[in-house]
């Protein structure tokens, strides 16, 4: 059986996901360091057998290595959102957002994970009005979030 890895599986979007992965009898490792997402997202898992929880942050490579060791899939879909916390604090943003990534992205391809999903925003393409957003407009990101999930895209696209 696959064993999927959800990182930042404690968040709304991946704990939706976690959700689904367990509710098709898939196997789940969460690996999330609560910084935005909440145990009781996921507390309902906690029975399941198919369900593991590590708690751990990802900028730390030994915890992006752990996570993802025996995995086939990553959903990578921790991140440390908002443009004014990025404002606030870059040096913060680039590390959840870019260190953790990197990290993930080698642990995924040192130990072989089959299929890596990266969560990416619709602020890498800054003040464009145009709606829907659509993945062909051009990168224009204009805060230091912005930034760091278009390097994310980049190093995933490397």
């Amino acid at each position: 059986m696959e064993k999927y890895l959800v990182t930042g599986g404690a968040g709304f979007i991946g704990s939706n996901i976690v959700k689904k992965l367990l509710e098709n009898g898939k196997s789940v490792r969460v690996t999330d360091n609560f910084s935005t997402g909440r145990k009781e997202n996921i507390k309902e898992f906690l029975s399941n057998p198919g369900f593991e929880l590590i708690e751990g942050d990802l900028t730390d490579f030994d915890i992006a290595k752990k996570s993802v060791h025996g995995g086939d899939v990553v959903f990578h879909e921790a991140a440390l959102p908002s443009v004014l916390r990025s404002i606030e604090d870059p040096i913060k943003s680039n590390n959840a957002n870019i260190l953790a990534t990197l990290n993930m992205l080698v642990a995924s391809r040192d130990l072989k994970i089959k299929k890596f999903v990266y969560a990416s925003s619709s602020s890498i393409y800054g003040d464009n009005p145009e709606l829907p957003k659509k993945e062909d407009f051009p990168a224009c990101p204009i805060s230091p979030y912005a930034l760091s999930k278009y390097a994310g895209e980049r190093y995933c696209q490397i």
